[in-house]
C-alpha cells in the first residue's frame, strides 16, 4: 500500500527491475534521505534551571519554615541535573555553544550540589568532627562557581536582557553564598535567596518568552535583543 505522507522516512524510490536485461548491471537504488527535524532544547533547559533555582532560594530564605533543604536533593539530582546536562547536550547537537556550555556545565554543578546531601557519597560525614573546615570548603566550591557564573555573565553582554539579567543575578547569588559559607552570618544567606527568587522569576521569563512561540501560541513576550550588528 502506498503511502502520500511526504515526512514518511521510509519511502524510497527504487527502479522497475522487470526493465532490466539479462547480463546487464542492476543500477543502484535511488533512495531518498531526509534529515529530521531537532526541536528547540532551549526551553527544557530554562524550565529545568528555573525550578531548580527556585525551590533552592526558598529553602536560603527559610521560607514557610522550612530549614532542611534536603526535599531539593530530588529536584537538584534530576531535574536541575539529568534534564538540564541533556538539555545542553542538544544544545551543542544545533550548534549552541553558549547554551550547551551552559546547560551542561550547571547541569554538573546541580548534580554535585545534590551529592552533599546524599549521604552515601559521605561529603558531609567526612567533616563531623571539623565543622568550620566544611564551611570553608563550600566556601571555596561556591567562589569557584562564582568565577565561572561572572565569566558566562560577561559572554552574555550581547545576547538579550533577560539572559543577561538572570547571570546578574545569580552572580549576586553565589557572591553571597560565598560570603555565607566563609562568615556563617545568616543574612548572606537570605540575601542568596532573594537574589535567587529574582533569578528563578527572570529565567521563568526567558522560558515562556522562548516557547511562546506564534505557532503555539497568540502570546509574545520580548526579550529585548542586544546584539550590536556588524559594520
Amino acid at each position: 500500500m502506498s503511502s502520500d505522507n511526504p515526512h514518511d522516512y521510509t519511502k524510497s524510490e527504487k527502479p522497475d527491475i522487470s526493465q532490466l536485461e539479462v547480463g546487464h548491471p542492476r543500477p543502484t537504488a535511488s533512495i531518498r534521505h531526509v534529515k529530521p527535524k531537532i526541536g528547540n532544547p532551549t526551553p527544557l533547559g530554562l524550565s529545568a534551571f528555573a525550578l531548580s533555582v527556585m525551590i533552592t532560594a526558598f529553602y536560603n530564605c527559610q521560607a514557610f519554615g522550612i530549614s532542611l533543604p534536603n526535599v531539593a536533593v530530588g529536584v537538584a539530582l534530576f531535574t536541575g541535573g539529568v534534564v538540564q546536562f541533556a538539555a545542553g547536550m542538544w544544545e551543542f547537537r544545533v550548534g549552541n555553544t553558549f547554551g550547551g556550555t551552559g546547560f551542561s556545565a550547571f547541569g554538573g554543578f546541580w548534580a554535585s550540589y545534590a551529592a552533599l546531601y546524599i549521604s552515601g557519597f559521605g561529603i558531609e560525614s567526612a567533616y563531623s568532627a571539623e565543622k568550620v573546615m566544611y564551611d570553608n570548603a563550600l566556601g571555596v566550591y561556591c567562589l569557584a562557581w562564582t568565577i565561572f557564573t561572572f565569566i558566562f555573565t560577561l559572554a552574555c553582554i550581547r545576547t538579550n536582557m533577560g539572559v543577561l539579567s538572570a547571570f546578574v543575578f545569580l552572580t549576586g547569588v553565589f557572591i553571597s553564598l560565598t560570603l555565607f559559607h566563609f562568615t556563617r552570618v545568616i543574612a548572606f544567606q537570605t540575601i542568596a535567596g532573594v537574589l535567587g527568587i529574582i533569578t528563578s522569576l527572570i529565567v521563568w521569563y526567558c522560558f515562556a518568552a522562548v516557547l511562546l512561540t506564534p505557532d503555539l501560541s497568540p502570546i509574545s513576550l520580548p526579550l529585548w535583543d542586544l546584539s550590536q550588528p556588524s559594520s
